[in-house]
């Protein structure tokens, strides 16, 4: 049964329509039901219906359920990904952009593989200047609809990347000559065909009467400009979408896409789903609160007929190790209760997994990684914990094989095949068949100097170990093999991300007094039973990879300023926005309890820092909150009062800010004695007299 505006929405047939539906509003109920009304009310025969979805999960959705409402008639419909239904144009039409109607689509490998050969033609650094930057562009490029002859010097004088245009202009060349195209030429190449060929273009105008978009918020550019191509004749085209829940800019979507819907057709009707039927009250009312606060959107408020629900727990802990095993406490007192697969764990980032997967392994409950690899199977650290395994044990020939050019030495696999044959005729390790040869002269040349360095390197790493902390040995591992500078190149959201895993994996070390102790750990971690066949796991993953998810009980953990919103945020243009609607989707993911946690303190790269909370949570509604902090944990605060000040939303206790704290000795709970060098606003910079000089808060010091 649908209601009024569901309704609405399914038989309004005369123009442009534009749908705004709200998170859990029935979006999918609401276009399936409205192809199938086109249908039985002979406004469209199935086959002038196009219908574009962004996965092939939901397109296949949406045709079965069509199926099971008309059977047989709905094979006629053209329904599909953008690019898939952009391959089957292309196919009808490949000699209008000169390739042949057999040609093949490349996947990302081989993408990056023809642009590492066009580098190395034209003598580019590859350690400065890594293909997948150039790939990562190009792309880029694509999403926006333009061609490499289309660029101008504002189009990539920026990205400092050197020959940028040229590499993009041969790579297309090459492309051609191998009767390829990547997924990014099929909408480009569409575009091109319309172009030359005004006939083809007005061919499927007349064909797709009908158009139908799921998702509109999440279309790039050169998506937006081959819908409004195809229905600029008829405009009986239906977006669907919500604005605020438009957050994949960095790979492309353009909110102003469906923000300008109604200018790009005129007489467009708009309809607003905002009945809710996922959530309690409580809960959208949480939401609504929050996402207001945007400038970039259209108004809709979401409601529900389900009762208020819980009042939304808002928890500040001491540090993360804190938030991570309370957290873990919660959800091990809740088994029985709920069930731990209708619990999530949502991060801002990948690398704020690891003490929460560390506090499930120690309280024996199972969990899954959603959209990612559990931390310590990520690549990046793969490869620091094989340099320690090296250092611990030289003879570690599986570490140290993966790791002997890592980062580029050039030491290419042939040479390392043949010292591991050499290896195996004496019975001797690869690390000692590598010192043998550069002794005895057998290694000469280059070779020899990158492997002797590599030798040094490994050897200077284990008496440092001897004498220095864990986290200062990693630190060391990865300034001086220049494994860290090696990602910092790329400049690609999947190197950051491994930069801060990097980082969080420096923070996790500080617990364990020696290397031994560190590598018996990750043993224990990484053997531990696979439990993938246990359905009933909590699940652990970024808030990116929940959308389209929901759960009876949603944690959404580390709301602090530089993390959530995240520091690249704060200085781009319309990143808060952008973040804020991340927090939108991530609070309307939960179905009955919501849990929001940050902590008073982190360690980042290694060092303790005090942290703010999230400028966020200023922005909910204090009447449905019920505000926590961990005494366990920090016993000072036992009371706390919400203060917006400056946009930053901090946790005032109830003695008054201090002041007076220049040159003066103070007493930290963590760092010990110190004495106040700097004072600027609420922090202080002090020198401690163990730990050195740190940033802390003024709450979190005792004058003496």
């Amino acid at each position: 049964m649908l209601n009024k505006e569901q309704q609405e929405a399914v038989e309004y047939l005369d123009g442009p329509l534009l749908i705004l539906a709200g998170a859990g509003t029935g979006k999918t109920r609401v276009l399936t039901s409205r192809i199938i009304h086109l249908i039985n009310s002979f406004e469209a025969e199935a086959h002038q219906i196009l219908a574009v979805t962004f996965t092939n999960k939901a397109a296949f959705e949406m045709k079965h359920r069509i199926e099971n409402q008309i059977g047989d008639g709905a094979k006629n419909i053209w329904s599909g990904t953008f690019h898939s239904i952009a391959s089957r144009i292309l196919k009808r039409h490949p000699e209008i952009v000169g390739i042949n109607s057999d040609f093949t689509i490349i996947d990302g490998d081989d993408a990056l593989r023809l642009i590492k050969q066009i580098i190395n033609e034209l003598e580019i650094d590859v350690k400065n200047y890594p293909a997948k930057n150039y790939l990562y562009q190009i792309q880029r490029f694509k999403d926006k609809g333009l061609k490499p002859e289309k660029l101008n010097s504002k189009d990539f004088h920026h990205h400092n990347l050197p020959k940028l245009a040229q590499i993009y202009q041969i790579y297309q060349s090459r492309l051609k000559n191998l009767n390829a195209v990547d997924f990014g030429d099929l909408l480009l190449y569409n575009l091109e065909v319309f172009e030359k060929s005004p006939d083809v273009l007005e061919y499927y105008q007349n064909k797709f009467q009908h158009i139908l978009v799921d998702e509109y918020q999440d279309t790039n550019n050169c998506q937006y400009q081959w819908l409004l191509k195809l229905a600029s004749k008829y405009k009986n085209i239906c977006a669907v979408g919500d604005d605020d829940q438009s957050i994949y800019s960095w790979r492309g979507a353009e909110i102003k896409n469906i923000l300008r819907f109604e200018k790009d057709f005129q007489n467009t009707k708009i309809i607003r789903l905002e009945q809710n039927y996922r959530c309690t009250s409580n809960i959208l009312k949480c939401a609504s609160h929050v996402i207001k606060n945007n400038n970039q959107r259209h108004d809709k408020t979401l409601w529900s007929e389900a009762n208020e629900g819980e009042k939304i727990k808002l928890i500040s802990f001491f540090d993360e190790r804190s938030e991570s095993q309370e957290i873990a406490q919660i959800i091990d007192d809740l088994q029985g209760k709920i069930k731990l697969s209708e619990i999530a764990i949502l991060v801002r980032a990948g690398y704020q997994t690891r003490a929460f997967e560390e506090a499930f392994i120690a309280n024996s409950l199972p969990y899954r990684i959603i959209g990612g690899l559990r931390f310590f199977e990520r690549r990046e650290i793969k490869d620091v914990i094989a340099y320690l395994r090296v250092i611990f044990n030289e003879s570690d020939d599986l570490a140290l094989q993966r790791i002997i050019n890592l980062p580029k030495r050039g030491i290419g696999n042939a040479t390392i095949t043949k010292l591991l044959s050499q290896g195996a005729n004496t019975n001797s390790s690869l690390f000692l068949t590598v010192k043998r040869g550069i002794n005895n002269g057998s290694i000469k040349g280059k070779m020899k100097e990158a492997l002797t360095k590599f030798i040094n390197d490994i050897e200077n790493f284990k008496e440092f170990s001897r004498q220095n902390k864990l986290d200062e040995l990693v630190k060391n591992i990865l300034n001086d093999t220049g494994y860290l500078q090696m990602w910092k190149n790329e400049n690609t959201p999947d190197a950051a991300s491994r930069v801060e895993n990097l980082k969080e994996f420096i923070s996790s070390l500080e617990d364990f007094a020696s290397l031994a102790d560190f590598l018996d750990h990750v043993s224990l971690v990484t053997n531990t039973e696979n439990e993938t066949l246990n359905k009933d796991m909590v699940n652990i993953m970024t808030i990116h990879s929940a959308k389209g998810l929901e759960f009876d009980t949603v944690f959404i953990v580390g709301l602090e300023e530089g993390i959530f919103p995240s520091s690249r945020s704060i200085e781009e243009r319309d990143g808060l926005e952008e973040e804020r609607r991340l927090f939108y989707v991530a609070i309307t993911r939960a179905k009955k309890n919501l849990y929001l946690t940050h902590a008073q303190n982190r360690v980042v790269f290694g060092n303790f820092q005090a942290s703010l909370a999230s400028r966020f949570l200023s922005e909910l509604p204090q009447d449905i909150l019920d505000v926590k902090s961990s005494d366990n944990f920090y016993n000072s605060y036992d009371s706390f009062s919400m203060k917006k000040k400056s946009d930053n939303f901090s946790y005032q206790s109830k003695e008054k800010s201090k002041s007076g704290f220049l040159n003066k000795r103070i007493f930290h709970q963590k760092f010990g004695y110190g004495k106040v060098v700097e004072i600027n606003g609420e922090k202080l910079e002090i020198i401690f007299e163990k730990t050195g000089q740190k940033t802390v808060m003024k709450n979190f010091v005792q004058l003496q």
